[in-house]
C-alpha cells in the first residue's frame, strides 16, 4: 500500500462512540430533546459500538459491545464496566475473539443463564456463547443457524422462540427454533420497501405495546434508528414505524444504528470520523471533481 494510501485511511477513518439516555425509555419515546451522557475513555486507537447492557447495578453499568481496533481491522466482543455516576470505563475485558469479525453481542436469558449470540458473518452461521462471568473468556454453547446472518435478535414475545435477522440484502428473515434440530428454520422474508430491515437492537415493551428498533440505511449504512411498533394482524407480524432518532451527538453526526435497554437504562452508539472537518473537504473536493467531468 503506497505511503499516500495510508494516509488517506488513516485521515477518513470511521469512529463510534457509546452513551446512555438521561430518562430512558420515556424520553427515547417521547417528544423532548434526548441527552446522552457519553461513555468516557483514554482509548485513540480503537472505538465501541454495538451496545448491548447485561446488567445495571447501584455504581455499574454493564456493557457488552463490539471493540474495534484500527490496527486489526476487526471486531472484538468486550465487556465494558462503566460507573454510573461519571459513565467512565472503569474496566475493559475481551470476553471473545475469533479469526473473523465479531460485532452486535445480542443477549439471551434461559433460566437463570446468560448466553450471547454476536453476529459473525464471516464464519457462516450463528453460535450462541455462554456467559460465565466478569472477565472470563465465554464458552461455545450450540451452533442455532446454518445461514450467515447480519444482527440477529432472539424473542418469544410473539408466542414462540423465533430469529428474526437480515443477510446482504434489506430483507427482514423470520426463524422459528425447532427443538428437535435445536436449530432456527427459516419461515418467511419480509420485504419492507424501503432500507428498514436490518435490526437495530433488542426487542422492548412500553407502555404495554412491543417496539423493535430498526437500522435506517436508506442512504447510507446506520443513518438514524427507527423505533417501529410491533402488532400481528392476521396471525402475521406487522412492524409500523413510529419515529426516527438521530444522533445527538455534537461530532458524531453521521450515524446512529443501535439502541437497547435494560432496568430503564438505555444506550445508544453513534457514527462519526476521526477528522470530520477533512472528511467533509475531501467530499468536497470528490463532488466537485465529477461535476467538472461529467
Amino acid at each position: 500500500m503506497s505511503e499516500i494510501m495510508k494516509l488517506y485511511k488513516t485521515v477518513v477513518r470511521d469512529r463510534w462512540e457509546i452513551g446512555f439516555v438521561e430518562g430512558g425509555l420515556d424520553t427515547v419515546m417521547g417528544n423532548a430533546p434526548i441527552n446522552v451522557n457519553w461513555l468516557k475513555h483514554k482509548y485513540k486507537d480503537r472505538w465501541f459500538a454495538d451496545p448491548f447492557i447485561l446488567d445495571v447495578t447501584e455504581s455499574e453499568i454493564v456493557v457488552l459491545a463490539e471493540e474495534y481496533q484500527y490496527k486489526t481491522n476487526k471486531g472484538r466482543i468486550a465487556e465494558l464496566i462503566v460507573d454510573k455516576q461519571s459513565y467512565a470505563l472503569k474496566e475493559l475485558h475481551i470476553i471473545l475473539e475469533l479469526d473473523s469479525h465479531l460485532s452486535f453481542p445480542a443477549i439471551m436469558r434461559v433460566g437463570g443463564r446468560v448466553f450471547v449470540y454476536p453476529e459473525s458473518w464471516g464464519t457462516g452461521n450463528l453460535v450462541i456463547y455462554e456467559y460465565i462471568g466478569r472477565d472470563i473468556p465465554m464458552k461455545k454453547w450450540l451452533t442455532v443457524c446454518d445461514d450467515p446472518l447480519a444482527d440477529g435478535v432472539i424473542s418469544e414475545l410473539f408466542g414462540k422462540r423465533q430469529l428474526f435477522a437480515t443477510q446482504q440484502n434489506d430483507i427482514l428473515r423470520v426463524y422459528d427454533f425447532f427443538k428437535d434440530k435445536d436449530k432456527f428454520i427459516l419461515m418467511k422474508e419480509m420485504d419492507f420497501g424501503i432500507a428498514t430491515a436490518r435490526n437495530g437492537g433488542d426487542f422492548f415493551e412500553y407502555g404495554g405495546k412491543i417496539f423493535r428498533p430498526a437500522q435506517v440505511c436508506v442512504n447510507r449504512y446506520g443513518e438514524a434508528i427507527e423505533i417501529q411498533e410491533v402488532v400481528e394482524e392476521n396471525g402475521v407480524l406487522c412492524f409500523n414505524p413510529i419515529k426516527r432518532l438521530y444522533s445527538p451527538h455534537t461530532k458524531l453526526k453521521t450515524g446512529m444504528h443501535t439502541l437497547n435497554c435494560n432496568t430503564n437504562m438505555v444506550v445508544i452508539d453513534v457514527h462519526g470520523y476521526v477528522y470530520p472537518r477533512i472528511v467533509c473537504a475531501i467530499k468536497r473536493i470528490k463532488s466537485f471533481w465529477v461535476k467538472c467531468n461529467m
